[in-house]
């Protein structure tokens, strides 16, 4: 989306070069009560904020610059706001004269296209705003304003999206288990409070438990969307092939995800909102072997899945789990799902992989693994 900067550009200048030392004096020297109020809001003139000196600090909020050419630089983006939203209230209108036709579908072209225009119209209203820049350079943002959502798209696609497809690529993760994928989404993996990054090695104890997982959607979605979670290692030995062979760690099904919802999993996401189709097996590589690269996996539902219908087709006569030659594009292509997402990691044998074994009741902790010379 393109987006016109220009003034904002010329705003942004004007004021960082108020607070340059000999215009208008900010001392380094301040308490952090001191630079959290000069941040979150404009200081009232009658309790003036004094440095360690006791001299008066000079202040002066955004909105308040005094350059000539600064307040008509405001002017025009309040009056090209005013407009957008004029324009916001007739696309608002239009969309809901096309949603009210008896038997219209709400996935069709002219109802998507009305909503592409309109969140594009939000994100043009507040686009040159100096304190919407302002507060997202400070880390003062929230994913339910389209400005916000689209700033953060912008800084997610520059630097941790390319760094993901990387580690995908560089992995073989993409095309081992699924054969293509475009993120959408910002997925932030924990293990134990510890963020992780993509490709990352760890301990088999700190993996021994599920994962917390957060969701960040960019793209307007107009209401909670349901996705599946899966975890998956497509590095097990297959000594009757020769090879190596898929299994399924972790499923998970039914999970909301909303632009103010983003914890998929872990606190603070609702309790049982979501449907735990095959539970949680640790992640654990037996001795000879390098490392396991272990996927997750994001998808787009297009609604609401059986639970139980899918945890049937997942279990065996003897009521275990089918984890072993789980094919993730199979079950995506049998249930209509489409990726948005994924990350990765991995982990190798360490001396907390046969506790992890021993305590879950896993074999092969004291089977090596080699290649056998003919």
């Amino acid at each position: 989306m393109a987006v016109r900067t220009s003034t904002s550009s010329l705003i942004w200048s004007l004021w960082s070069l108020a607070w340059q030392p000999g215009t208008a004096s900010l001392p380094a020297k301040l308490t952090f009560t001191q630079h959290r109020t000069l941040r979150t809001k404009p200081v009232n003139a009658k309790t003036p904020i004094l440095d360690k000196a006791g001299k008066r600090v000079v202040t002066r909020t955004i909105e308040s610059m005094p350059f000539q050419a600064y307040q008509l630089a405001l002017e025009i983006i309040r009056e090209d706001r005013i407009e957008k939203l004029q324009q916001i209230k007739q696309t608002q209108e239009r969309l809901s004269r096309a949603l009210a036709v008896p038997g219209v579908d709400p996935k069709a072209r002219h109802i998507l296209s009305l909503r592409q225009h309109l969140d594009r119209l939000r994100v043009l209203a507040d686009a040159n705003n100096p304190r919407v820049k302002y507060n997202f350079d400070n880390g003062i943002v929230g994913t339910n304003k389209p400005i916000y959502r689209y700033l953060l798209d912008k800084k997610w696609r520059s630097l941790a999206r390319p760094t993901l497809v990387q580690r995908l690529t560089q992995l073989r993760l993409i095309p081992d288990i699924l054969p293509t994928l475009n993120p959408l989404v910002d997925i932030s993996l924990r293990f134990h409070g510890r963020s992780v990054k993509p490709g990352t090695i760890l301990p088999t104890l700190r993996t021994e438990s599920p994962p917390t997982v957060k969701i960040t959607p960019f793209q307007s979605t107009h209401s909670p969307m349901l996705c599946t979670l899966a975890v998956v290692d497509p590095d097990v030995p297959d000594p009757a092939r020769d090879g190596f062979k898929y299994r399924l760690h972790w499923l998970v099904q039914n999970v909301p995800i909303s632009f103010t919802q983003t914890q998929a999993i872990g606190y603070p996401a609702p309790k049982n909102a979501a449907d735990v189709v095959v539970p949680w097996l640790p992640p654990h590589v037996q001795k000879g072997i390098k490392y396991h690269r272990y996927g997750l996996f994001v998808f787009k539902q297009d609604g609401r899945i059986d639970g139980e219908k899918a945890r049937g087709k997942l279990t065996d006569r003897k009521g275990g789990w089918k984890r072993e030659g789980f094919v993730l594009r199979s079950w995506q292509a049998k249930m209509g799902l489409e990726a948005i997402g994924a990350t990765v990691w991995r982990n190798e044998w360490d001396e907390g992989t046969r506790v992890v074994m021993e305590r879950h009741g896993l074999e092969g902790a004291d089977m090596m693994w080699g290649r056998v010379k003919e």
